[in-house]
């Protein structure tokens, strides 16, 4: 049976729209997605949740 990868969870820029994936936290059963802490396109530190992108705002 072959592996499927996981996919991370990502998220959007409130400010610019630039896409991140994930911080990683936790061990290999117990793990979760973090925002990342700031956006390095424009300095924000809000982001949303992409299955949540479109109906922000």
């Amino acid at each position: 049976m072959s592996h499927t990868p996981e996919q991370p969870e990502l998220y959007v820029c409130t400010d610019c729209q630039s896409v991140y994936a994930g911080t990683v936290s936790g061990g290999p059963t117990d793990h979760r997605y973090d925002a990342p802490d700031e956006c390095t396109a424009c300095g924000s530190t809000e982001f949303v949740e992409m299955e949540d992108y479109p109906h922000f705002g």
